[in-house]
């Protein structure tokens, strides 16, 4: 269905050219109808499965994806796919848009484009394999895109380096490092940044994925990040600051996206802050408890933490939520820790404003903190901050 490009071209190279090309007018419309032709069965999965990477289930927490029965199948929901005599896929539809593949060069290269409404190409991407093991990944969009090759040792997947490239600027690399324990099982993931000289830049590495633990479930992985959470408050108390009263402490996590910043990190509202939006008088109630508005007006409110033990314990804690696509966990462990994280300040010797709140608060805006606020409050504390316009 495509043609012949020639060996010697990068993917980058190829791809672009393929991509100027079915950008043509009419192009993306004749692949569809040579695709339609050809296919001789159809076929509903719970995702696409046209292409698979090594360990996406620990890497994104995405269940591999599965054929379905055709009474099972829900076309608000699953990919149909559309097969040719040999078995190979040639075409996919799901509520996003259509995707089509083909095979370049030879079986061991596939190729699939991406096409959104109206049939307008939105991406391609190549992979190549050898025997069926992935060897290269490339993706190019209109104006950016990168490239991951995977690098084994024996039968085991030791590393990928991608190249990520945008149209005008330069190009960064990135390694992910795979690591096995004793049973040659994948015991952990790691993230590096690499310099131009394909050397690691100092102090960027970071972990994506640890094993699970022999006995550890979700339950026990929760209690485990409450109580490392609280050590980690406790000593980030120690940096708050002292020069004037706070009306606030906000313990911050990412609505939506809660594994994006586990552990979740402090923000603290300084009574000077708050007199300047009360004068202000507009939006009042949502100025005061945003963390981001907050930290966009003072700096140096926000305090990470960073404690190698409760990172890790994060990690896994995240991993195990993504796998149950729940973030019901992590806000038990929010909701939990309000009232010691409460006396924890209060005992602290800050310099607190007489109706000072602690509370759990969305990052980026998207959930009012307010009913949150309101149900762990005193009737009277709530009463004075409604009297004084902060709520």
């Amino acid at each position: 269905m495509l043609e012949h490009i020639a060996d010697t071209a990068s993917p980058d190279e190829e791809l672009a050219g393929l991509f100027a090309h079915y950008s043509g007018p009419g192009e993306v419309e004749r692949l569809l109808a040579a695709a339609h032709a050809q296919v001789v069965s159809w076929r509903w999965a719970t995702e696409s499965m046209s292409f698979a990477a090594p360990f996406a289930r620990e890497l994104y927490g995405a269940a591999p994806a599965r054929w379905l029965a055709d009474d099972k199948a829900k076309p608000e929901k699953h990919v149909r796919h559309g097969l040719d005599a040999a078995g190979r896929i040639l075409i996919e539809f799901s509520q996003n848009g259509h995707r089509l593949q083909a095979s370049l060069h030879t079986p061991q290269c596939c190729v699939r484009l991406d096409c959104g409404e109206g049939d307008r190409l939105a991406s391609i991407d190549m992979s190549r394999y050898d025997a069926g093991r992935l060897l290269e990944y490339a993706v190019h969009f209109r104006s950016h895109g990168f490239t991951t090759r995977y690098v084994y040792q024996g039968e085991r997947l030791q590393c990928t380096v991608t190249r990520n490239w945008t149209a005008g600027e330069p190009h960064w690399d990135c390694r992910e490092l795979y690591s096995y324990d004793a049973a040659g099982q994948l015991a952990r993931i790691d993230l590096q940044y690499l310099d131009a000289a394909g050397e690691v830049k100092p102090a960027t590495e970071r972990l994506l994925y640890l094993a699970l633990p022999r006995g550890e479930t979700l339950k026990s992985i929760e209690a485990r990040v409450q109580n490392l959470l609280l050590a980690a408050l406790q000593d980030a108390l120690a940096r708050l600051p002292r020069d004037e009263p706070l009306y606030c402490l906000l313990l911050c996590y990412t609505s939506g996206d809660v594994t994006a910043t586990w552990p979740p990190f402090l923000v603290c509202g300084r009574e000077s802050y708050r007199q300047n939006i009360l004068a202000a008088g507009e939006d009042v109630s949502y100025y005061l408890w945003a963390p981001d508005e907050i930290t966009a007006e003072v700096a140096g409110c926000d305090y990470w933490l960073d404690e190698p033990a409760l990172k890790e314990t994060c990690l896994l804690h995240a991993q195990l939520m993504q796998l149950k696509q729940s973030d019901a966990s992590a806000l038990r462990v929010l909701k939990q820790v309000m009232t010691p994280l409460e006396e924890m300040v209060r005992a602290a010797g800050l310099k607190l404003a007489d109706d000072f709140v602690v509370a759990y608060a969305d990052n980026t805006g998207a959930v009012d903190p307010l009913s949150a606020i309101k149900a762990r409050l005193p009737a009277e504390h709530w009463a004075t901050l409604k009297q004084r316009g902060c709520v």
